[in-house]
């Protein structure tokens, strides 16, 4: 497992932010997230970090929808 915290203002949410990327498969990513869950660590909602880094001021609207509509594209040429 490595772990790295990440200090704000440097961070995309310009929150500080840690970082959990393990090795060995689904299993072990399993049992470290729900580890991470029981010492009270929840997971993110669907655009929450967009939506953070707006609120903090790192993205403005204009580039707050532009990722909504990159997750939302459904074909290459949609996301140009």
């Amino acid at each position: 497992v490595m772990i790295g915290a990440m200090k704000s203002p440097k961070t995309f949410t310009r929150e500080d932010i840690i970082e959990i990327n393990t090795h060995g498969g689904i299993a072990v990513t399993n049992e470290i997230l729900q580890l991470a869950i029981r010492e009270g660590a929840r997971l993110a909602e669907p655009g929450e970090f967009t939506k953070r880094a707006f609120l903090n001021g790192r993205v403005d609207l204009t580039q707050a929808e532009a990722v909504m509509d990159i997750i939302r594209a459904k074909t290459d040429k949609a996301m140009n």
